[in-house]
């Protein structure tokens, strides 16, 4: 515990959170969220995580940091910024004004694939950097089992208290056929459009360049926690996402920049923790997954097939 104090990136999350909450204070921002995400999100699952991977012997490191990857980094992360800003009009210039939900879906995922994912693992593989340069798992098969329940049962827990979507599923409105299978498909779904998509980028790629930069996993895991929930910034502030958020149709950039931080931000210790103690692509993938199709279910029933 003294180690992760004194570590001057958990520092600067620390600080960063703090400002975040009295900015959302000081702007009359919903906090309930908020400090839900900080207890649960940034306290309790990270330290499920741990618990789920504690048995786990060490992964293989990531490669060492080399000359030119910041710049590989700071190139990356201004393409992921320009897609973020650019994705909304870029829809709208490729599908109809009033496009059917399950294509825009389906270009959405496609688009995120190409920008998060493709482009990317072009870009890395030019510069010598191959799958292996993210690390190494080297725990057995039935471990990794043991930490997928682990942490499903917690965000199942979660879910029960706290997930408006999710107690949806429990109201009678949708049929058990409907919930079974909408939720198998959301599951194989979520792991594509959020799992790879993410873990691919802001755990295989800069969570480990990101550790090897600092010669530390745990600001790995605090520094690309950060910038994953920065990520989500565009969306509200461009494509109102705000109103979902409780936020409204029009939030400032403050605002906007605060709510990310103390929700967003938190959200990717726990994936940060799974991937620094296991180095297992597909056990994160199949978490982030199970995570979202939990509060994405009653949603995707209604997109797909009603």
């Amino acid at each position: 515990m003294r180690a992760l104090l004194r570590n001057r990136h958990v520092l600067l999350f620390v600080a960063l959170i703090a400002g975040a909450v009295v900015v959302l204070v000081a702007n009359q921002r919903p906090l309930g969220d908020a400090i839900g995400a900080l207890v649960i999100l940034g306290v309790l699952l990270p330290l499920v995580a741990m618990l789920a991977t504690a048995r786990m012997p060490r992964p293989a490191p990531a490669a060492p940091w080399r000359s030119g990857d910041a710049t590989l980094i700071v190139g990356l992360l201004a393409w992921i910024v320009l897609f973020l800003l650019a994705k909304g009009p870029l829809l709208a210039a490729l599908l109809p004004s009033d496009p059917d939900p399950r294509l825009l879906e389906t270009v959405n995922t496609l688009l995120k694939l190409f920008a998060f994912v493709l482009a990317p693992w072009l870009v890395l593989r030019q510069r010598g950097l191959s799958w292996a340069s993210g690390g190494r798992s080297t725990a057995s098969r039935s471990q990794f089992v043991v930490a997928f329940v682990l942490m499903a049962l917690a965000a199942l827990a979660v879910q029960a208290l706290l997930g408006s979507q999710f107690k949806r599923l429990l109201t009678g409105d949708f049929a058990g056929s409907e919930i079974a299978l909408g939720g198998v498909l959301c599951f194989a779904w979520m792991s594509v459009e959020a799992g790879v998509v993410e873990e691919y980028f802001f755990r295989w790629f800069l969570q480990s360049r990101l550790a090897a930069w600092a010669g530390s996993e745990v600001s790995g895991i605090f520094l690309s926690a950060l910038l994953f929930g920065l990520a989500h910034a565009p969306g509200i502030l461009l494509r109102g996402a705000g109103v979902e958020e409780g936020l409204g149709a029009v939030p400032g950039v403050a605002s906007t920049l605060a709510y990310v931080v103390v929700t967003q931000g938190v959200a990717g210790l726990s994936f940060g923790v799974l991937w620094a103690r296991t180095r297992s692509f597909v056990l994160v993938v199949l978490l982030h997954g199970f995570f979202d199709a939990l509060s994405n279910t009653a949603s995707f029933i209604e997109t797909w097939w009603r």
